[in-house]
């Protein structure tokens, strides 16, 4: 992480942040109802893609291109840069998009900055509820003007678990779903939300101590690791090597409080490691 300053840190985060929430509120305050139109079924029909993606989308990476630096976006894949060929910018324009099409949960604008394998920045705006989460290891986590960091729980059997089923995920499989049952059962609670990032945002602010999901795509969980690293959290990534290589197929992600010993290797079993 030697190619950019902290100087260029705060930079890029007041960028960002900007950004973003400019991005939100002027999508918010347009209300098209256009926006929850499907557009595409992916993925066997288990993952839609919206108007609202492509809408999103293109505002954010109009106002990321002057950078140089390569992007990585979902719905239009790698877009080359022109300078620091380190760096990627990681867009996932509408993180729970079926929550946003009915209404049922939260959803999420994700833009993070990675460099090469380890994060710089992410930036997550909630359409809900409006508010501006960032952060990353240089520059700690908040919400809004508001620090956060992981909750202290130590104690496994105690512990939070915020995970869900991706698109990607092998649900027809019995054995795949009894592997991740007993992942499940190890934890005290578990809750499912439908975003990824949303998720990484409980385990950043201390709401919940674990996320963990298999066959999840990089773009969800960019923005939402680089903020768990910013409030004293740790995570372990699995399937991604940047910033040119292997980012278009699904990976493995634990992340934590850093309290407790969690690690990848709990889905060992479902990927026919064990």
């Amino acid at each position: 992480m030697e190619s950019i300053t902290i100087n260029d840190v705060h930079g890029f985060t007041i960028l960002v942040t900007e950004l973003v929430e400019k991005v939100g509120k002027k999508f918010i305050r347009l209300n098209n109802a256009a926006a929850k139109n499907v557009v595409d079924l992916q993925v066997g029909g288990r993952e839609i893609k919206l108007e609202a993606d492509t809408m999103l989308e293109k505002e954010l990476i109009k106002g990321l291109t002057h950078t140089g630096i390569a992007i990585l976006s979902e719905e239009t894949g790698y877009i080359r840069g022109k300078s620091l060929p380190e760096l990627l910018w990681v867009i996932d324009p509408l993180d729970g998009s079926y929550n946003f099409s009915r209404s049922l949960g939260p959803s999420m604008i994700s833009v993070a900055l990675w460099d090469a394998n380890e994060p710089i920045l992410g930036v997550l705006f909630n359409l809900v509820t409006k508010e501006m989460i960032f952060g990353g290891p240089r520059i700690g986590a908040h919400v809004g003007k508001k620090p956060v960091t992981v909750s202290d729980r130590t104690d496994r059997g105690q512990a939070t678990l915020v995970t869900g089923f991706p698109s990607r995920f092998p649900i027809s499989d019995a054995k795949a779903v009894a592997s991740f049952a007993e992942v499940l059962t190890s934890f005290g609670k578990v809750r499912m939300i439908g975003s990824a990032c949303a998720s990484l945002a409980l385990v950043a602010t201390g709401s919940a101590d674990v996320y963990a999901e298999h066959n999840i795509m990089f773009w969800d969980v960019a923005a939402g690791l680089a903020i768990v690293n910013g409030a004293g959290g740790t995570f372990q990534l699995e399937g991604v090597n940047l910033p040119e290589g292997i980012h278009s197929e699904p990976c493995t992600v634990v992340a934590s409080n850093n309290k407790f010993d969690v690690s990848v290797t709990m889905f060992d079993k479902m990927r026919g490691l064990a």
